[in-house]
């Protein structure tokens, strides 16, 4: 029989209006975080286990994305950039997609834009997740 472990680096997390993720994390494995539920606070406890180590390392390339809601596109320069943006809020709202979902019918590619929103600086408009 094969033995499974908690992944000690993924936790639940609070679920707020439109926001999948919205800001507190419940542990999935005894630790010292210290952060208390509310009255009227509701939460997404999700456990996830794995016959490997029990850590996910984020390397390599990622397959699922999220908007960050903490951030708009003003920020964004090149005009595909916010067409996309616009297209992901559209389609997926606060849903995580795949990098193929983020094509858009009748465009080029859009592979430019989507790196835009990733990796453009202070803040991304897109974070990586795992799914």
């Amino acid at each position: 029989p094969r033995e499974f472990k908690s992944i000690r680096n993924l936790n639940g997390h609070s679920v707020g209006p439109w926001r999948i993720h919205a800001g507190k994390s419940v542990p999935i494995v005894k630790n010292d975080d210290q952060t208390k539920m509310e009255e009227g606070e509701f939460f997404a406890i999700e456990t996830f286990g794995s016959t490997g180590n029990g850590h996910v390392n984020e390397e390599g390339d990622c397959s699922h994305f999220m908007k960050n809601w903490d951030v708009d596109f003003a920020h964004l320069r090149n005009r595909r950039s916010k067409r996309l943006y616009s297209h992901i809020t559209r389609n997926f709202g606060n849903l995580a997609f795949c990098r193929s979902g983020s094509t858009m019918p009748g465009k080029k590619d859009t592979s430019i834009a989507m790196k835009e929103l990733i990796e453009t600086k202070p803040r991304k408009t897109l974070n990586p997740t795992i799914g």
